[in-house]
This record gives structure tokens, sequence and C-alpha cells, in this order.
């Protein structure tokens, strides 16, 4: 796990820790039992430490974990089209109860829908090869996967108006675009706000950002840009985003009135064919 992204490493050493808990073993117990040292299994534990997936595989064994670990540490190292700094926020996507999302620029990832992701991608990558782009554009279309889950998280989003109105990939593919967000705002778990332009206040001006709930686990706030990511567990900064979100739901429209709104943009945009 060494080189992987730091909360990474802390929630599968949180997971490490609950399943030795759960077996009644001590650290040096449970390094015995592998074959480490005790300050190797605290240091996986912290997140601090790698390990290789042999050692994983004795783990899951002797805490009689029946794979999970092995699993959760593989789909941790998985590439799946995803940037070593994205893995972390996709996999906060996959364990969420709950997703929390403002977009102060863009349409969030997770709503994407495929020309509009290859726009995206193609501008902000031109260096890459084709094969290349289709393998992160097909990556950030299989993220919306956990929306579509019959046990998937409750996910509301706030945007900018501006947001719907750039016509990223042109205005066919904002068409597009509208018309997926107002079909995934349908449905019972997912709830999209509108941020109007003629609003005064701007709550969210320091940037866009997502709060994920993990059960088991609590909250943890992700902020990124295009190089880098940073994932915040501690109780002030969560404390923090969370007002901030709050007041940008109060500075939104309701549901229903964003959704009236949206409509609108989509006509602008051009009728259906």
């Amino acid at each position: 796990m060494e080189g992987f992204p730091k909360a990474a490493r802390r929630r599968f050493g949180h997971d490490l820790r609950r399943w030795r808990g759960r077996a009644g073993l001590t650290q040096a117990q449970l390094a015995s039992a592998v074959f480490l040292r005790q300050s190797q299994i605290s240091g996986i534990e912290r997140g601090s430490k790698g390990t290789r997936s042999e050692q994983i595989r004795r783990m899951d064994e002797v805490l009689n974990a029946g794979g999970v670990l092995l699993k959760r540490w593989e789909d941790l190292h998985r590439e799946d089209g995803y940037a070593s700094w994205a893995r972390d926020f996709v996999a906060l996507e996959r364990e969420a109860s709950e997703i929390r999302a403002y977009q102060l620029a863009l349409v969030p990832g997770i709503l994407q829908v495929e020309p509009y992701a290859r726009a995206l991608i193609q501008t902000g990558r031109p260096g890459d090869t084709p094969a290349e782009i289709d393998e992160a554009v097909n990556a950030r279309i299989r993220r919306q996967a956990v929306l579509e889950h019959e046990r998937g998280p409750v996910f509301k989003a706030v945007v900018e108006e501006h947001v719907l109105r750039r016509p990223i990939g042109g205005g066919e593919t904002m068409r597009r675009q509208l018309v997926h967000i107002l079909d995934v705002a349908a449905t019972p778990r997912v709830t999209v706000q509108v941020v109007p332009m003629s609003s005064e206040v701007h709550h969210g001006a320091d940037g866009s950002f997502t709060l994920y709930t993990i059960p088991d686990r609590g909250q943890t706030v992700y902020m990124e840009n295009r190089v880098s990511s940073d994932a915040r567990d501690d109780l002030a900064t969560v404390e923090a985003y969370g007002g901030v979100f709050g007041d940008l739901c109060s500075d939104a429209l309701p549901p229903s009135a964003s959704r009236a709104l949206i409509e609108r943009i989509k006509e602008e945009f051009g009728s259906d064919q």
C-alpha cells in the first residue's frame, strides 16, 4: 500500500482494527499469528505502513473475516481506470450511506453522462491516447452504479446555475446532461438543488467539496482538484463543511423549483428531435 492515498490506507487500517477487535486479539497476538512484528500491525492499522497481499490473506484467515479484508485490500489496489488520487473518493462512494456534494464549476462526476465526461477528460488530458481517454471515461461512468443499487446511498447535490448553462461538449451534450440529471433526481434517494445566479450570497466560494457518511465510521469531507485531493475526517472540519452544505441548501432553490429551472435551461439547448 506504499504510495497509495493516505485516506485509503487509514480506512483499511480501521477495518483491520475492527476485525481484530471482533476476534479478541491484541496487536501482538495477531502479529505472532501472521509472522509479522507488532509495530507493523500497528503501522497498518494507523495507515502509515504498507503490506503484501499474502500477509493480508493470512490476517483474513486468522481473523475469520471470510475474505472481506482481502477483497477490501484488492479493491483499494485495483486501478479501474482511476487516477491514483481519485481512487480514494471512488472507494468512499461505494461505502457511503449518504453523499452530499457541492459543485462550483462542473456537474458532479457521479451524475455526468458519457459525452459530457469525455469532453472534460479530453480537455484536461490532451496528451493521453484515445484508449486512455476511453478508460477514464468508462471509469467515471461506472461510478453511477452506486446510485442505481437498491441499497445505494442517499445522494444530495447542490450546483450553481452557471454549471447547468455552460455548454461543455456543445448544446446537444448539455441537453442530454440535463435530461439525465432530471431523470436521476426523480428517484427517491436523489435530490438536486440549484443555487440561482440571482442569489446575492455565495457560501460555496471556497470551492467544491463532498461529504460522505460511512456506516460505523463517521463522516469524511473530500476536496479535489485536477491533480490532487484531500480527505479529512476530523470533527472540526466535518462540522464546518456540514454547516456550509446546510447554508448552500438554504441559498439554493427548493428541489421542485430547481427541477423547474433545470427544465427551462434544458429547453434553451433545443427541443427533442
